[in-house]
């Protein structure tokens, strides 16, 4: 009997945690996505670089290519510079196990550019940033 008892807290634990840690992986994309947003809406390319992978695919304007934190930091507080941010709107979102995305419709002084951003979670960890296509 008391075998049993000990096998079914052991089951209803690993379940439970099995649960918590699926609801923490969508938490982190939810997150990430939401301090991008936030990011976004301020113009702020220091508080999107924090979110950034070591090394970034970015396309903005004329600049296209893979870029170090630092220097995608650079080129996009260029943009933002040049490009007040008048209001952004989430178009669409993907989270699986194959691709993690959110496009945006940014609202600036002078047009509207579609953000794509491509998210990716390195050895299960947090969600990165590892592009960036501002059209």
């Amino acid at each position: 009997m008391g075998y049993n008892v000990v096998f079914k807290y052991a089951v209803l634990v690993l379940w439970c945690m099995s649960g918590m840690s699926a609801f923490a992986v969508n938490t982190s994309f939810e997150e990430v996505v939401e301090n991008a947003s936030t990011a976004l809406k301020e113009g702020n390319a220091k508080k999107l670089a924090a979110i950034f992978d070591n090394s970034v695919n970015l396309s903005v304007k004329r600049d296209e290519g893979a870029f170090t934190k630092f220097q995608a930091e650079l080129l996009l507080n260029d943009f933002f510079r040049t490009n007040k941010v008048d209001g952004l709107k989430e178009m669409q979102r993907a989270n699986n196990s194959t691709t993690s995305f959110v496009v945006f419709s940014l609202k600036t002084n002078s047009t509207n550019y579609r953000v794509f951003i491509k998210f990716i979670q390195p050895n299960n960890k947090e969600f990165k940033i590892a592009e960036i296509r501002i059209e």
